[in-house]
């Protein structure tokens, strides 16, 4: 079960990576551009978010399913830095993410153009998103 978590975590990670590369390039594009929010950034912002929330729900489940978190105290959790990041930080990081992207996506409904806010917002997830990932995930995406 945890195995099948992981890789389903796993591959869902890149599509989302993908989709907010995209989203935030697109969001960039209309805001300097000044134009109309269309029906097709619209989309992409959906599936940005459904990717994500997928992604961190999954995320729940293999953390709380993890052998780490059965046999490790949350005191001994903290001593160790590549533990802390992948098991306290990279989920936190991720549900900030998720949170940021469910903000823009709310914004985008209800206005006609992307602002800076918007714009800034997407950046900062990208960055977040970007930052937070395993070592782990580079090396198996780049042989």
């Amino acid at each position: 079960m945890y195995t099948i978590f992981k890789d389903i975590h796993h591959y869902i990670a890149m599509i989302t990576l993908v989709f907010i590369l995209l989203f935030t390039v697109v969001a960039f594009i209309y805001y300097v551009q000044e134009r109309t929010i269309t029906a097709q950034v619209k989309k992409i912002s959906l599936i940005t978010l459904a990717f994500t929330h997928t992604q961190v729900v999954a995320g729940i489940i293999l953390f709380f399913s993890s052998p780490i978190f059965h046999n490790t105290d949350m005191k001994d959790l903290m001593k160790i830095a590549p533990i802390r990041r992948n098991y306290i930080e990279h989920p936190f990081s991720m549900i900030i993410v998720a949170t940021l992207l469910t903000l823009i996506n709310y914004r985008i409904k209800k206005s006609s153009r992307i602002t800076v806010w918007n714009l800034a917002l997407a950046a900062i997830s990208l960055a977040f998103a970007i930052g937070m990932v395993p070592r782990v995930f580079w090396s198996t995406l780049i042989p």
